[in-house]
């Protein structure tokens, strides 16, 4: 009677010490978003806006949707020399999340650093969305638009999408030669975005941070006018 009492209080206190741990890594990761739309909607952050704000388009990242997991793997491998393209395949994992979490988790776990992935063997890929970057995938689905902005859609156009014709703006890219930021534009935000990768051992541009990504951006235009 008494190890049954043990036991369930065991189990009491491990599930205590797991939601503190998830409670924990969603307060970090909340507190990374609204760091970042602070800093985009007060403007703080000058020196970004100062270099990066105005510059012109450097390079397009075009494509179409990939919603299988095998394609979508083997597109990224292909072109995973290029930090930009494991951007553009990130917002693609991001928009596959927003639709469908169980399409779009494995992809993510593809090009983002292992360092913030969970391991999982009953997983595509043997790894899951860490708890911070899995609050900032669900903070992506509850305005899909955020992810549109950065693959072609624009606020002055009510976000209108065309999954057959992607398009990610790269505006720079700067790099010690292992580790680097990029800055995209997106079509629903005034300044640019950055986000940090870094080269592994195998040559492939992964993600690091790209908490700025996860920002919210403005209303359809049409909503805007309408007060």
């Amino acid at each position: 009677m008494f190890d049954k009492i043990r036991r369930k209080a065991s189990r009491a206190v491990k599930k205590v010490v797991r939601d503190s741990a998830e409670d924990a890594a969603e307060k970090e990761a909340k507190k990374a978003i609204s760091k970042a739309e602070s800093e985009a909607q007060e403007n703080s952050d000058r020196t970004v806006a100062k270099q990066y704000g105005g510059m012109k388009v450097s390079k397009k990242i075009t494509g179409t949707m990939i919603t299988d997991f095998d394609k979508f793997k083997k597109s990224w491998e292909k072109n995973a020399s290029d930090p930009a393209q494991s951007v553009f395949h990130l917002l693609i994992a991001a928009y596959n999340y927003c639709l469908d979490p169980e399409i779009g988790d494995p992809m993510a776990t593809v090009v983002l650093s292992k360092k913030h992935n969970q391991k999982d063997a009953s997983t595509l890929t043997g790894l899951k969305l860490g708890k911070s970057n899995r609050y900032l995938f669900k903070h992506m689905a509850e305005d899909i638009n955020i992810v549109k902005s950065y693959l072609g859609a624009n606020y002055k156009d009510d976000y209108k999408f065309n999954e057959k014709k992607l398009a990610m703006s790269l505006l720079t890219f700067n790099s010690d030669g292992k580790y680097g930021k990029l800055f995209i534009q997106s079509g629903g935000k005034d300044n640019p975005t950055p986000i940090q990768v870094g080269k592994n051992k195998n040559g492939q541009w992964k993600i690091i941070e790209f908490s700025s990504i996860a920002t919210g951006c403005r209303k359809p235009a049409s909503e805007e006018d309408d007060f």
